[in-house]
């Protein structure tokens, strides 16, 4: 009888699984510890596929950061910026389709010690409110419509994190500029395509909703030239891989070396995959939806995923949530594609698990709240596991963080 040691929140706690039932425990491979301000003076002297930054003739300057959805470390970024530009820079928060920033948070992650010096020179992108310039339409018919402070500048410089995503393959890079500043209706249209199986955790070649918003901001770098800074992050917010230069070469480059640290390969699918949001990836429903992404390739038709996650602050923001309650998998999928609005994604993406296996998940959460979504509510992992192996018995793969993991199956020879 093998231990392995889980995560529920930040409370460590012990799965006894039988040695024969035990695939594997695949975990992430720790990223190394590196002086941060080291690393970033790296990363803009040797910019990929691009002059450095300092070499750029620009006298007007936007600089584009993200907002606190995500765990950019921004100010230690700007700290390195700022000294390579020739003259002042205005800045704009990329919050795509988010609410704008609070004061508490411009102080916080967003400006932090530059606060008193920036905040007078930053603003937000609106995305129903800004002014907007049309580049037309992509391929696949999404309305391109930027922001129209972008064109207003000889230089663009974007500041990112790169992280797995559940549907965008990764964040990072493009993101910063669609949808960071794009209009709703150029977001919504573009994130129609999560409901595509191609649109993947992990996955950019043929992911159609990534390459979209890669021919969204290759027309915007036709009309104004873009430099782009990305730091690779850790779930806790830890920098430890930069890359700068052409924002689709940097994206790509720094991007090999997430996988090579996040992904996780096994041998096979298993029967049985207990995937976990450890820490704060936990907060509530919304959030550990993460986790059941990183299962859903792995686990067999038919099988279980237990999804461990104390979602202490609830469910999150509700729309999918109240979508898929009361409604079976065939109503949800057919209204989600005809009345499809902007957060339908995540409802259509639970019920594509749905239809390969059962879930089964570890929470806080009421029995009520998770039964009216289809899911089997437990309290104790040991319990949640021991059923599924009276249930399906089997194989079993461990995600211990899989709210970071890239996962992929071995390919066969």
């Amino acid at each position: 009888m093998g231990k392995v040691r889980i995560l529920y929140g930040d409370r460590p706690l012990h799965l006894n699984i039988p040695d024969e039932n035990l695939l594997g425990v695949y975990g992430v491979k720790a990223p190394p510890q590196v002086d941060v301000d080291e690393m970033l003076e790296e990363a803009l002297d040797s910019p990929v596929s691009s002059d450095r930054l300092e070499e750029i003739r620009a006298s007007k300057v936007l600089i584009v950061v993200n907002d606190s959805a995500r765990l950019t470390p921004t100010p230690k970024m700007l700290d390195h910026v700022l000294p390579r530009l020739e003259g002042d820079a205005r800045i704009i928060v990329a919050t795509g389709t988010h609410r704008p920033p609070t004061e508490e948070e411009y102080r916080g992650l967003i400006l932090g010690h530059h606060y008193d010096r920036l905040r007078r020179v930053t603003t937000y992108h609106d995305s129903k409110g800004s002014e907007f310039t049309d580049l037309g339409r992509t391929a696949r018919g999404t309305p391109v419509l930027i922001n129209s402070e972008v064109f207003r500048n000889d230089l663009v410089i974007t500041l990112g994190s790169i992280e797995p995503h559940y549907f965008a393959g990764y964040t990072g890079g493009r993101k910063s500029i669609a949808p960071g500043l794009c209009a709703y209706e150029c977001v919504e249209a573009n994130h129609k395509m999560a409901l595509l199986p191609e649109a993947a955790l992990g996955r950019l070649r043929g992911n159609p909703l990534h390459e979209d918003l890669e021919e969204i901001v290759r027309k915007v770098a036709g009309r104004v030239r873009i430099f782009s800074l990305n730091v690779a992050i850790t779930g806790e917010g830890r920098a430890w891989a930069a890359k700068s230069g052409n924002i689709f070469d940097s994206f790509y480059s720094l991007v090999e070396e997430v996988e090579s640290r996040y992904s996780v390969e096994l041998p096979e699918q298993a029967d049985i995959v207990v995937t976990v949001a450890p820490g704060e990836m936990g907060i509530d429903l919304y959030q550990s939806h993460k986790a059941l992404e990183a299962a859903k390739p792995l686990v067999r038709e038919g099988g279980v995923v237990i999804l461990v996650a104390p979602c202490w602050d609830g469910i999150g923001p509700r729309n999918f949530y109240d979508l898929l309650a009361g409604r079976s998998r065939k109503e949800i999928r057919e209204y989600v594609w005809k009345n499809y609005r902007l957060g339908y994604h995540k409802s259509a993406k639970i019920v594509e698990l749905l239809d390969k296996a059962e879930v089964y998940a570890v929470t806080d959460l009421s029995p009520e709240v998770l039964e009216r979504i289809g899911f089997k509510p437990f309290f104790n992992p040991q319990e949640a596991l021991d059923e599924a192996l009276a249930r399906v018995g089997g194989k079993v793969a461990v995600l211990p963080e899989a709210s970071l993991v890239v996962p992929k199956l071995r390919a066969k020879r």
